[in-house]
């Protein structure tokens, strides 16, 4: 199975992680903005997805360059860990005396969110779920790489994981680990769309099919929110439709990216916050908990602390690059 030959998800991935953690922190304002940007505000959790959607994406790239899973791992947590580490570490300091947690709840509390597992054992007071969620895929991700490429027939054996990723996702309804293995197809969708189908080559019939995609999923979200909104969060009916939604919403903005090609200046500062996505969001979430936590529903000043979730991230971000370039620096003059 080859890789795509117009990866337009890889050219402007930075770009689509920018809108998306934009989209993600827009949402995590607890007050309803005016007009019609409420209602991009209420699904702003689709940035999540955009995610989901692009990790699945570019693990299936990297799978496909080398499958020593020790280089993937080590890839994997170098990315995540100088950031999270030291982050998370903080949070347990600042957050965890104000829970007044006993000794048995708070040892499980700081291992749970140290190792990033917390939210799968029903640890109390997990940072956020999205790093658990991240995890597992990551150790899915080598599995279903092979079940896909390794398959006699790829379509089928997508459709087979897709089907069961669903099933595993409605075993778990009613419980708070729904929202992320309801993601998993979403996930897989990104590793697909990593792949030359031959069913993708006619453009037109390509195009017509993403269309009609972005079409049935904005439909079954609508009819959701105006019909049936009790099902929104009880049976996850307010993310579902997103798999529907995302591949066609990303593959569209790569488009316009592509058309803007000669003025992609523009977008920098759109890739700086891609860059940054991971950093941004984690001083995000915990801007939304204290928020939350404290009844913050001022405007003003839910804007003026996301603007600063966005510079601290940013330079977060660059502290910790720089961290990670000393050590390769140090590293590659040990060998030498």
């Amino acid at each position: 199975m080859q890789i795509q030959t117009a990866p337009w998800l890889s050219r402007y991935r930075n770009e689509l992680k920018g809108i998306a953690i934009l989209w993600i922190i827009f949402f995590h304002m607890a007050f309803q903005s005016p007009g019609a940007l409420y209602h991009i505000q209420k699904i702003g959790y689709g940035g999540v997805d955009i995610f989901f959607f692009l990790t699945g994406y570019g693990l299936f790239h990297s799978l496909h360059k080398s499958q020593d899973l020790k280089n993937y791992w080590r890839r994997r947590m170098s990315r995540v860990l100088p950031a999270y580490l030291p982050f998370i570490i903080c949070w347990i300091f600042v957050m965890l005396p104000r829970y007044g947690f006993r000794t048995t709840e708070a040892i499980r509390s700081i291992l749970g969110n140290l190792f990033m597992i917390g939210y799968w054992l029903g640890v109390p007071s997990m940072f956020n779920w999205y790093m658990s969620s991240l995890i597992l895929f990551f150790l899915l991700a080598p599995f279903l790489f092979v079940c896909i490429t390794k398959s006699k027939s790829p379509f089928r054996s997508l459709v087979i994981l897709i089907g069961c990723s669903l099933i595993a996702g409605l075993c778990c309804i009613g419980d708070d680990r729904y929202m992320a293995i309801s993601r998993l197809p979403i996930f897989l969708l990104g590793m697909a769309f990593a792949m030359d189908w031959k069913y993708a080559r006619n453009t037109l019939m390509g195009r017509l099919a993403l269309w009609f995609s972005l079409l049935l999923g904005m439909s079954a979200l609508l009819f959701c929110f105006s019909c049936y909104s009790e099902f929104l969060a009880t049976y996850g009916m307010y993310w579902h439709p997103f798999i529907l939604i995302t591949p066609p919403l990303c593959l569209s903005l790569c488009f316009f990216f592509h058309c803007m090609e000669k003025n992609r200046f523009l977008f920098a500062p759109l890739r700086m916050l891609g860059k940054a996505s991971f950093e941004i969001y984690l001083f995000n979430v915990w801007l939304e908990k204290l928020g939350k936590e404290n009844k913050v529903d001022n405007p003003w000043i839910w804007l003026t602390a996301s603007l600063g979730c966005l510079f601290m991230g940013i330079g977060y971000h660059w502290i910790v690059q720089w961290g990670r370039d000393r050590v390769r620096v140090l590293r590659e003059k040990s060998i030498y």
